[in-house]
């Protein structure tokens, strides 16, 4: 906790204050605080780098709020909130306290971090240091990000700390008497950021016989500043990016630029569109393609040679929760078989919409559908038949169940394809996609295959269970990450001909 307030001060007291003071200040020459007197709304946990913004804020003039948001998520998070009031009183800022309640499911960390921004205010300050810029780089990096990602947090009074190191932050709440927050998640190897900190930056130093932080913080700050003359640039070649024939004939890096930023404006979303997204559309500008689907509920058309972005909401892609499970389980199939996640009613609209974006989009040159025995069988057979075009269909056979209900990673091909495919459109029709792995094997067989495009079509994605990256151009569902059967989903060859899809409630075989 926080020191108590001296009863007594003394020569050494002033001394002591002078030199935290001298600190202060030339901690504040390399923050990028607003002007003093600004409003500055501060992100404070109650650990020494927001304790570290809170002190600093206060220093530089701004009007400072102190806001804690308490997720519920450890049993002693009220008393982090009342530790943050404390400072917050003692440094002359006013203080908040918000809760919130961070939905079950994966990727805890992402689900924390977005209640908590949730409920904190636009241009809200965050504690991150040099060293947080350091391990954003690496994870944008390891997340196969491009020049954006690798750019990381933009220096200003959203970032005011950037410029100083963690142990600075610590030094200081230690100058101050604090004690701050321990946060023991901050040392849990399940979030990648913890390793990228404790393993990767210590490896890094060793191999380099230096620092990699402050080196990761200047490559930061260089492709800042050639993203933005990149930025300029594509507005300047390309200043409508609707014009599909201009995208087409520019160079690629400006159109992939020019793309990018009409995507962010146009289609939103919470993160900026992959390089894959970019390069879908950047075919249907060239023609290839009439539209394509975007991750987050956006679809990109090409009408009369402009881009448009429509369909905005859920109609892309549908999102199915534990909470809207329905019954409808025959009496054959209890009781190893649990409720519905996704109904016939749900299946054979869904299966109809992807239908007729398909046939939207390869209304020039009707692809051949691949489907991948024996689980898509029936999702090919309604799919086939909501596609108005003269499609082709053949069939592949792959293992890597067998009889259990995990996959076991390795893909043996039971039967190949007939068809050839060098110089045809080739829509791939997945029934469901956990790990990705088979998915991510044959998209490489078949891509030696030299098809003229090749593209995927899923019924189903488990949440967070992907293991690779992967570009999906169609998805019907996304469903929690549960084993289920039915509509052509099986265990051990049993419950394939439910009509919908179930949880698959019985033990493992």
């Amino acid at each position: 906790m926080p020191e108590a307030p001296a009863t007594e001060r003394t020569p050494a007291d002033a001394d002591t204050d002078t030199d935290a003071d001298t600190d202060t200040a030339e901690l504040l020459n390399r923050c990028t605080f607003p002007p003093p007197g600004s409003a500055l709304p501060c992100a404070v946990s109650g650990g020494p780098d927001s304790l570290a913004l809170l002190i600093l804020a206060v220093a530089a003039g701004c009007d400072v709020t102190a806001i804690h948001v308490d997720h519920g998520l450890r049993p002693d998070s009220a008393a982090e909130a009342d530790v943050v009031a404390d400072v917050a009183a003692r440094v002359g800022a006013r203080f908040e306290r918000r809760r919130v309640t961070v939905a079950p499911g994966p990727n805890l960390e992402a689900r924390a971090r977005a209640a908590r921004f949730a409920v904190l205010p636009p241009g809200v300050a965050t504690g991150h240091t040099m060293d947080d810029q350091a391990e954003t780089v690496l994870v944008n990096l390891l997340r196969g990000a491009g020049a954006d990602g690798l750019a990381g947090m933009r220096p200003g009074p959203r970032h005011p700390l950037l410029g100083l190191r963690r142990h600075e932050t610590h030094a200081l709440c230690a100058h101050r008497g604090l004690a701050p927050v321990c946060d023991a998640s901050n040392e849990d190897p399940a979030f990648v950021r913890n390793r990228i900190r404790r393993e990767l930056l210590p490896l890094c130093a060793d191999v380099a016989g230096r620092d990699p932080v402050p080196l990761l913080a200047r490559l930061a700050r260089v492709l800042r500043e050639e993203v933005a003359l990149l930025d300029d640039l594509a507005a300047w070649a390309l200043p409508d990016a609707t014009d599909a024939r201009a995208l087409a004939q520019a160079e690629p890096a400006l159109a992939r630029r020019a793309l990018r930023q009409w995507l962010r404006r146009e289609a939103g979303g919470a993160h900026p569109p992959s390089l894959a997204e970019v390069e879908r559309v950047l075919a249907v500008a060239a023609g290839h393609a009439v539209g394509t689907e975007l991750s987050g509920g956006a679809r990109v058309r090409r009408t009369g040679g402009r881009l448009r972005v429509e369909d905005r909401g859920s109609g892309i892609l549908t999102p199915v929760t534990r909470d809207q499970a329905g019954t409808g389980v025959p009496s054959w199939a209890e009781p190893d078989v649990g409720p519905a996640l996704v109904d016939a009613a749900d299946l054979s609209a869904r299966v109809a919409e992807l239908g007729a974006r398909i046939t939207d989009d390869y209304a020039g040159e009707p692809p051949l559908l691949v489907a991948v025995l024996k689980g898509a069988m029936l999702f090919l057979s309604d799919l086939c038949r909501a596609i108005e075009l003269p499609v082709e269909v053949d069939f592949m056979a792959v293992s890597s169940y067998g009889s259990a209900t995990k996959t076991s990673g390795v893909v043996r091909i039971v039967k190949d394809l007939d068809s050839e495919l060098e110089g045809r459109h080739v829509l791939v029709v997945e029934d469901i996609i956990d790990s990705g792995l088979t998915l991510n094997y044959l998209r490489r067989y078949l891509s030696a295959r030299r098809p003229k495009s090749l593209e995927i079509c899923a019924l189903l994605v488990k949440e967070g269970e992907q293991r690779v990256d992967l570009d999906l151009r169609y998805i019907g569902f996304t469903i929690p990450p549960e084993f289920v059967v039915g509509y052509g989903l099986d265990v051990g060859e049993r419950y394939r001909n439910l009509r919908g899809v179930h949880r698959f409630k019985g033990s493992e075989q």
